[in-house]
């Protein structure tokens, strides 16, 4: 069905003849005339009788008017809603960020809105594994988390692996250890871990290094976060963990130790992690091309 036939129309029965209907629209009565009785022809309905001089809608013209006119009107507000959001200056950019890479990633994230200021940042931090699940849903564009131990449906770009730190209690040595600290001695003390919300992660990991050692830790707790572990330690929790080296301070530490461990296990690794349907965000690619992480 024509829109413009539908236009004419609604026209004819608002200005209840032909005559006046073509001189609103700016047009000669012949051709709308032919319009409306291509548009019955279309139908198989008449859609007018006439009542003296004024055309009156028959029933089913009645109907189509209706019709046509909320037709009409979406096609007008969906016009406009599309010219708004193409002259938008604010673009926005859904992001995930893990707990386990806020200091490592907080870099990029603050260059990218001070590249574009005018883009609106949505940014989520989860677990990893909650993040993998805001991919699939289309809730986030790109995430940045550990990367997934499974490729499938995901693309992937991955970033140097990062140090393992061991933060230790200063309540369980008298006084600040070697560093690096030898990995496997890490089990004379209780553990804090990091433990994955979903399915198997780091904690895992780090735990075969020291079963491969002959050793088996006594681990008091698993928490998803490492601000809330240094925290509890740092408040008087007797105990050491291990973490990426990119999320310790040890400025900011004054009842722990951090040293380096040997040997360092490879179980850390950020990765920026979208859907293969899903473009890359220009904006961050431009970031990641010229080089990060930053030197310091």
């Amino acid at each position: 069905m024509d829109l413009k036939r539908l236009k004419y129309f609604c026209k004819v029965v608002e200005q209840g003849s032909i005559s006046q209907a073509a001189r609103a629209l700016n047009m000669a009565q012949p051709p709308l005339s032919k319009r409306i009785q291509e548009l019955e022809d279309e139908l198989n309905a008449p859609l007018f009788m006439r009542n003296g001089n004024r055309l009156e809608t028959t029933e089913a013209g009645y109907y189509l008017y209706r019709k046509a006119c909320d037709i009409l009107r979406q096609i007008e507000d969906t016009a406009r809603e599309t010219t708004l959001l193409s002259n938008r200056e604010t673009k926005v950019l859904k992001v995930g960020l893990t707990h386990l890479f806020q200091r490592y990633f907080k870099p990029l994230l603050l260059e990218l809105h001070r590249r574009n200021p005018d883009a609106e940042l949505h940014i989520s931090v989860l677990d990893s594994s909650y993040l993998e699940s805001h991919l699939n849903e289309g809730l986030i564009d790109v995430a940045l988390i550990q990367k997934p131990r499974k490729f499938e449906g995901f693309d992937c770009i991955t970033f140097p692996p990062i140090p393992v730190v061991a933060v230790i209690s200063n309540k369980l040595l008298a006084e600040a250890p070697v560093s690096p600290f030898p990995y496997l001695a890490l089990s004379q003390f209780p553990l804090v871990l990091l433990h994955r919300a979903k399915d198997a992660g780091t904690d895992e990991i780090l735990l075969d290094h020291f079963h491969k050692g002959g050793k088996h830790p006594n681990v008091i707790m698993h928490i998803t976060q490492p601000e809330a572990i240094l925290d509890w330690i740092e408040s008087g929790l007797a105990a050491a963990t291990l973490l990426p080296a990119s999320e310790v301070d040890a400025s900011k530490l004054s009842h722990s130790y951090v040293v380096e461990v040997f040997p360092s296990p490879m179980v850390f690794f950020p990765a920026l992690v979208k859907t293969p349907v899903t473009p890359y965000t220009q904006e961050m690619m431009e970031i990641i091309q010229e080089g990060y992480p930053f030197q310091k």
